[in-house]
């Protein structure tokens, strides 16, 4: 992960942001309560989310030709985020707060294996055509854009100092810049960093297949719908 942002350094040079001291300073990751608590929000966000979807009518039923809009959709942003996750894997691999990244997808933004993250939790509401799954999925999204995102960066400076300062005032948090992109060079496919990243793959896809059937079971006649919200 790379950089602070303007909201918490304060500084900003064309709409990119730099670091700069830290009200807190940080030297680990664990300090911030924000990431400590990640998983636990995410969880019981995800859990409500699909518990409420689960009991709920289906907005879109299996054989309406919607059904095959979104899940056209929704695979098609899933595989884009998955991909992205795999680029920046190779290129961050163990060199992950070590030293930093500044070419390939990190030339582009700082955060592009969250790029990819969002990108995938985005895919699920579309997989079981669910408002209800994106509204649950909002609070740890929100909790990693304003907490832990700022507390990883927030290390990063307080490690790598003035130039950490000096990529950040290059390259956005967020927002990719096609046109600076850098090539460089990945790190050897067989670290690894690397392999653990394509066993978290086969963990994301073993969960949107679990999205799926979900769906399947939910949208058949003889499912309990006790909620009926639209």
């Amino acid at each position: 992960m790379h950089a602070m942002d303007s909201s918490v350094t304060g500084y900003s040079t064309h709409g990119l942001s730099a670091p700069a001291e830290h009200t807190a300073p940080l030297n680990t990751v664990r300090e911030s309560l924000g990431y400590r608590w990640r998983i636990v929000i995410t969880t019981v966000s995800l859990m409500a989310g699909l518990v409420l979807t689960a009991l709920n009518r289906p907005l879109v039923f299996e054989g309406n030709r919607w059904n095959s809009v979104l899940e056209i959709l929704g695979w098609g942003i899933f595989f884009v985020g998955g991909g992205l996750r795999l680029w920046a894997s190779t290129y961050i691999c163990a060199r992950k707060t070590r030293e930093i990244v500044q070419t390939g997808p990190y030339s582009l933004c700082r955060n592009p294996l969250y790029w990819g993250t969002l990108l995938m939790v985005g895919a699920f509401p579309l997989f079981l055509k669910s408002p209800v799954l994106a509204a649950a999925m909002l609070p740890p999204v929100v909790l990693y854009l304003f907490a832990v995102v700022p507390a990883e960066e927030a290390v990063m400076a307080r490690r790598h100092g003035e130039g950490y300062a000096a990529y950040c005032s290059e390259v956005a948090r967020w927002l990719p810049n096609f046109s600076r992109y850098q090539r460089g060079t990945p790190q050897d496919g067989q670290h690894i960093g690397f392999y653990r990243e394509c066993q978290r793959m086969i963990w994301w896809l073993g969960l949107a297949g679990g999205l799926h059937l979900l769906f399947h079971y939910a949208s058949q006649s003889w499912w309990w719908h006790p909620l009926r919200w639209w």
